[in-house]
């Protein structure tokens, strides 16, 4: 775990958290990704950097097929666990995945060394987003590109907020608003990231916001997938005796919160999802 300005970590349970991860969500990723690198001028695409990268999946089998002559492709997430079960499960001889927190200490070799470093649902996670930026800025080539594809809001954050007011559970959520992402809190995060942005070296060519539905098979896939989702530092407080009773109440607060049962089973969810796509220019 981390702290300070540095990026965070989610429950440590990478099996689940991939098993879970809703297939609308992997589609959306593909289908996301591919409108945006038909837009890139910039053809080069020897050292590519995916930024929390999770379990894996996403970047060997969505990231890597759009990776046309990458020399390597690095991976890198601040969970060993996470990183641990990448390398053993969505392994390649053209990634590298790595236990690394770039907003505190990146190789220095990586200076000016990548043409693309891509986020997947996790620059959400990101505490300084100055900070990020300029780490960016200094490891991207000049007209090199950075997406993210994530999440702006999500009804898991607001009950969050909800767990935490909770007499018998607030004890456990002190601190959380590090994990609260600011544009879950804020009406107007598309003019604060422009602005970063533009002062940290890079040209917007797109910030933009919409609504989503997931769908989820079951109930059971919808809670075991927000359950992988807590951050650890709040589950491993919780004493064991207590935790089902606590899941319980989580999956109930859950289901409250723009949360569909549907007729044949499945559980639809509605979030906001984030778009952004940046180039770096040669100075600021």
């Amino acid at each position: 775990m981390k702290d300070g300005n540095s990026t965070l970590s989610m429950n440590s349970k990478p099996a689940q958290y991939c098993l879970n991860r809703p297939r609308k969500n992997l589609e959306w990723i593909h289908s996301r990704l591919s409108h945006y690198v038909s837009k890139l001028t910039d053809p080069n695409w020897d050292f590519v950097l995916d930024f929390g990268c999770g379990t894996g999946d996403v970047t060997k089998n969505i990231l890597l097929p759009h990776c046309l002559n990458v020399t390597k492709l690095f991976a890198v997430d601040i969970q060993p666990a996470f990183v641990e079960f990448a390398r053993e499960t969505f392994s390649d001889e053209r990634i590298e995945y790595m236990v690394l927190d770039i907003t505190q200490k990146t190789p220095p070799q990586w200076a000016k060394m990548f043409d693309k470093v891509f986020a997947f649902y996790s620059f959400h996670y990101v505490k300084d987003i100055r900070k990020f930026l300029e780490v960016l800025w200094g490891i991207l080539k000049p007209g090199g590109y950075f997406l993210s594809l994530g999440i702006a809001s999500s009804p898991q954050f607001s009950v969050w907020l909800e767990m935490s007011k909770k007499e018998e559970w607030k004890q456990y959520f002190i601190g959380l608003e590090k994990y609260i992402p600011f544009t879950h809190m804020s009406n107007d995060y598309f003019t604060e990231i422009k602005k970063v942005g533009e002062k940290c070296g890079f040209v917007t060519l797109a910030v933009t916001s919409s609504l989503k539905s997931v769908t989820f098979d079951s109930e059971k896939q919808f809670l075991d997938f927000y359950e992988a989702t807590l951050p650890e530092e709040i589950v491993k407080q919780i004493p064991v005796e207590d935790f089902d009773r606590f899941l319980k109440e989580y999956g109930k607060e859950l289901k409250k919160n723009q949360v569909t049962k549907n007729a044949d089973g499945t559980v639809t969810v509605q979030i906001s999802v984030l778009e952004i796509c940046l180039q770096s220019k040669s100075s600021r």
